[in-house]
């Protein structure tokens, strides 16, 4: 006997061009068509998603559809993961946020496509980043950044008002000024110290507003991918580098180092915030590691 699905329906209605509720309403007759009749929560604040996850709510759930974009994403898988009873129910992602870089890796960006999977009954296994600084732990399905990749973050958010383009417009800023930066990274057990103009982990092909920051990266292989950009490179080099991160070319550059690790250990000179999933947060030094597999979710190959 198949086991009793209970579907949770969690939207974020301001994510991207807040057209939540619109997706709802789209998806719905699609899912009830599948005999799928999912309990409909909208979030109503910043972190709303986070508690709703962590609440004795999803135990009575065995699936949760989430649409919204990644910081939501994000906001529900930390969650999830801070329950102490471990109950994790089968995910489903539908794209409703403006940079979408998991729906990018999957490419879906179209909600009506992103129900595919759920009604097909097909999943996968998710691979999450489990982020240790000081005096907290986060996860992460997507990436994490430090040195320019966080100072972008933080500008673009600055910029939201300009939409898809805050992110392109971010990166030539922060060209022009290319701040370099002095820490210790520890990447399979070896140690290097010197300056970087950013460190960008990836669990996901994308990053931003469709950036293959990291084209070979995987959701379930057990690492992450590593991009480094050396301090030796210059204003005008860089400007021509940027443009190729929308192929992935920019790994053939011989000022970026490609990395596939599972462990990872970043000890900057001074203590610094970081872009984790596309939002400024935690503080460095920290230290990462992959959970391999530890969540489900929907996805069709």
């Amino acid at each position: 006997m198949s086991k009793i699905k209970n579907f949770l329906l969690l939207t974020n209605p301001y994510s991207g061009l807040k057209q939540g509720k619109e997706i709802v309403q789209k998806i719905l007759p699609i899912l009830n068509k599948k005999s799928i009749n999912p309990k409909i929560l909208y979030t109503e604040y910043e972190g709303h998603a986070k508690e709703i996850c962590r609440s004795n709510l999803i135990k009575d759930y065995s699936d949760l559809i989430i649409i919204g974009g990644d910081g939501t994403f994000s906001e529900a898988i930390n969650g999830l993961l801070l329950r102490e009873d471990k109950i994790y129910p089968n995910l489903g992602f539908i794209p409703g946020g403006s940079g979408n870089s998991l729906m990018h890796h999957l490419n879906i960006l179209d909600p009506i496509k992103a129900v595919q999977p759920i009604i097909e009954n097909k999943t996968q296994r998710l691979d999450v980043m489990k982020i240790v600084s000081e005096n907290f732990i986060e996860y992460s399905i997507n990436i994490v950044g430090w040195g320019v990749a966080t100072d972008i973050g933080a500008t673009a958010e600055k910029i939201r008002w300009m939409g898809r383009s805050r992110y392109t417009i971010a990166s030539f800023y922060h060209i022009l000024k290319l701040k370099k930066r002095h820490a210790a990274l520890t990447l399979n057990g070896i140690k290097q110290e010197k300056r970087f103009i950013f460190i960008l982990v990836c669990n996901t092909q994308y990053t931003g507003t469709g950036m293959q920051a990291a084209p070979n990266a995987q959701l379930n292989d057990g690492m992450f991918d590593v991009i480094i950009l050396n301090q030796h490179i210059t204003r005008l080099e860089l400007m021509q580098l940027l443009p190729k991160i929308f192929t992935g070319e920019h790994i053939q550059s011989k000022h970026v180092e490609y990395i596939q690790t599972d462990t990872l250990k970043l000890e900057p000179r001074y203590s610094e915030a970081l872009n984790i999933d596309g939002e400024i947060k935690l503080s460095t030094p920290i230290s990462l590691k992959i959970l391999r597999g530890i969540l489900t979710y929907y996805r069709c190959y």
